[in-house]
């Protein structure tokens, strides 16, 4: 299934410290009915089939006519919400299905009440990812920043015993992992990712460079003012324009020139030969 990183705006009702979304210049987001995003997304599954729509922000619930949006676009592509849980949960779980919506939340302990969060995760917990198909365990995001580490042990066991996991999110900038050393072993000792290549690309143990890349060919990434990249490291809009006909994947895998893969490794084709994907520019 073709999967697209949407992020549907930069607003956001949060100011937390680690994200600086919340005070950057919304002027760039593409701002359309959910009646014309609907239009749009029919016409790419009219191209690709039904897609995975992974939808992020800022916080995509403070979009104009969120409810509606979701609702209308899902008819056509499974949609994954990324959000901080801070809107009316039960007032869209009831219109959809879970095989055609997802909800991945993420905690942000000095914006929100855990208590309350973790209500809200626990009564829709059957919308919540899987972590994976031998592992029956929904999951939950929580960012790794310095202030919030010290609860994350106790938080994990909480989720733990209603079936959830929490997925500690290391903190980065600017192309960097930002935690200490030993932030890094707390977070390695929680997160079921502990010792897999995933862990290593977010931990910057490993590096992308050079190695083939799916990204481009089966996912990609569109901005809030409508280009599309390969993926969240590019910013060159090489894929063209979801507002236009102009939008294309690219034919075959393509060679990674950047240094750290935060987010998207599980596009990364190790072991693929150069000569066989386009090069990089």
């Amino acid at each position: 299934m073709i999967t697209f990183g949407w992020d549907l705006c930069h607003r956001c009702n949060y100011q937390c410290p680690y994200c600086g979304i919340w005070h950057d210049e919304p002027e760039k987001d593409v701002i359309l009915s959910a009646e014309r995003w609907s239009e749009i997304w029919k016409d790419i599954y009219t191209r690709y089939g039904e897609c995975h729509l992974f939808i992020s922000g800022g916080e995509p619930s403070v979009y104009p006519d969120y409810f509606s949006l979701i609702t209308l676009i899902s008819q056509y592509h499974v949609v994954e919400i990324c959000t901080n849980l801070s809107w009316d949960v039960g007032r869209l779980v009831p219109l959809l299905t879970t095989d055609r919506l997802r909800i991945a939340p993420t905690f942000h302990p000095s914006q929100a009440d855990f208590e309350d969060f973790f209500a809200k995760a626990v009564l829709i917990r059957d919308f919540l990812p899987l972590f994976s198909e031998f592992l029956p365990y929904r999951q939950i995001y929580y960012v790794a920043h310095p202030d919030q580490i010290r609860d994350m042990p106790a938080r994990s066991k909480r989720c733990l015993a209603e079936g959830i996991m929490l997925i500690p999110l290391p903190l980065r900038g600017d192309g960097f992992v930002l935690n200490s050393e030993e932030e890094k072993r707390i977070i390695e000792s929680l997160s079921p990712y502990s010792g897999s290549e995933k862990m290593a690309y977010q931990l910057k143990q490993v590096s992308p460079q050079g190695k083939a890349c799916r990204a481009g060919c089966e996912y990609a990434v569109i901005r809030t003012d409508g280009t599309i990249d390969r993926c969240s490291q590019y910013h060159t809009g090489e894929l063209g324009r979801i507002l236009d006909h102009s939008f294309a994947f690219l034919p075959q895998p393509k060679i990674c020139n950047k240094e750290f893969c935060p987010i998207e490794s599980q596009w990364i084709i190790p072991d693929i030969k150069p000569e066989n994907t386009l090069q990089t520019r």
